[in-house]
């Protein structure tokens, strides 16, 4: 029975290096050397062929039996960011979207696990209306009253309250989180096609895309 990593296991080829992300145990994991083996044993769908490697992904469980796990296209690197726009003034809708994002934060954030946060943003449904341009236009005006905001200053709350506000909003965008070694560094940002919406798209080429939410 060939077994896969588990539907909240995700994982990179950095160089020479492999890098897991395990959601469900909020963790990730770093296989130091292990990217030949694993580009040979491990297929898109996450499926393992190589006996050995999969005994020991088993036996840190990492792996399972559900075959449902689907690969998606890669996201284009991101050549633009919304952060360097000019924002446009806050509407009363947007007063209101943003005040019920701070509430996400503070009931589905802090003290959460990231499962419980992932899960809380794609619950949510988005309407027709959203649109590529609406988004990068929020997202800008966000980026512009973010200073004054009662957040702290970490990759992770910042989108997931920039993509509540979005939500709220109508909009949507891909939540990505990247990796990179030597020295290890973890980052998450939001993106629309070759978009950054809350960070500048320099910045993120140091990082490889290791899950896309």
């Amino acid at each position: 029975m060939t077994l896969t990593l588990r539907s909240d296991v995700h994982a990179a080829v950095v160089d020479d290096d492999v890098v897991v992300l395990d959601i469900g145990a909020d963790d990730y994991l770093c296989l130091p050397g292990l990217a030949p083996l694993w580009r040979l044993a491990v297929d898109a769908d996450g499926r393992v062929g190589d006996p050995d490697l999969s005994a020991q992904l088993r036996a840190a469980g990492l792996l399972g039996t559900d075959h449902t796990r689907v690969s998606r296209a890669p996201l284009p690197l991101a050549h633009r960011s919304a952060c360097d726009l000019p924002p446009e003034p806050l509407t009363f809708r947007d007063r209101l979207a943003l005040t019920g994002a701070l509430w996400d934060v503070l009931l589905h954030y802090r003290g959460r696990s990231l499962t419980h946060i992932l899960r809380h943003v794609r619950r949510r449904g988005v309407g027709p209306a959203a649109s590529v341009a609406a988004t990068v236009r929020l997202s800008a005006t966000f980026a512009h009253v973010l200073p004054w905001l009662p957040l702290p200053a970490k990759c992770l709350v910042r989108s997931f309250a920039l993509l509540c506000f979005l939500q709220r909003r109508g909009q949507d965008a891909h939540w990505c989180f990247g990796v990179r070694t030597w020295p290890f560094s973890a980052h998450c940002w939001l993106q629309v096609g070759d978009v950054a919406l809350d960070d500048h798209a320099d910045q993120l080429r140091a990082y490889t895309t290791i899950h896309v939410a």
